[in-house]
């Protein structure tokens, strides 16, 4: 890949069914209100031009779910089910995942689990409004969404601090968007 303007979206799947009896983690579909959340972030990438030419979704229900509602107000990307990304770790595991599949994209939006969304975020924001890193590290909400810009280098060697926070956006922050 060329040096140059990279993004990184990461998107917290929005909010899941409680398990039941029988209902693995694995299999948790989203409840209403995570669908309204999930189709009001997808509003918000295309309203501002953040759209990814590659997405990376962990494969669970609730994060497959969290894409499909938000993808038609979004270009057609490709798009690839990836298990690691069914991690609830430090986040290592997530960025390991955007080193190797990264290649040649600029844009990404990677779909996944907390807590390991929320670490991610952290470890790559090393620039940055404060306050919108403290609103962060505070709570990262179900469909919560973080934009991080790189200016240079590529994906596989993305390294901790290397990022500039330009967005920590939540669910509620949008709800006047649907008045």
């Amino acid at each position: 890949m060329s040096r140059g303007r990279r993004q990184l979206f990461l998107l917290r799947h929005a909010k899941a069914v409680t398990g039941g009896p029988g209902m693995t983690d694995f299999a948790r579909p989203l409840a209403d209100r995570g669908r309204k959340a999930a189709a009001r972030m997808g509003r918000y990438l295309a309203e501002r031009s953040l759209v990814p030419d590659l997405v990376l979704c962990s494969p669970a229900r609730r994060t497959r779910e969290t894409l499909e509602v938000a993808a038609p107000a979004l270009p057609p990307a490709t798009t690839r089910f990836v298990d690691d990304l069914y991690d609830f770790g430090d986040g290592e595991m997530l960025l390991a995942a955007i080193r190797r599949e990264g290649g040649s994209y600029r844009r990404i939006l990677l779909v996944g689990h907390n807590p390991a969304i929320q670490s991610l975020a952290l470890l790559l924001a090393g620039k940055g409004e404060t306050s919108l890193k403290r609103q962060m590290a505070e709570k990262y909400p179900t469909a919560g969404l973080t934009v991080l810009d790189f200016s240079t280098g590529d994906w596989a060697s993305t390294a901790a601090g290397s990022g500039t926070l330009a967005a920590f956006v939540r669910p509620r922050d949008l709800m006047q968007d649907e008045t």
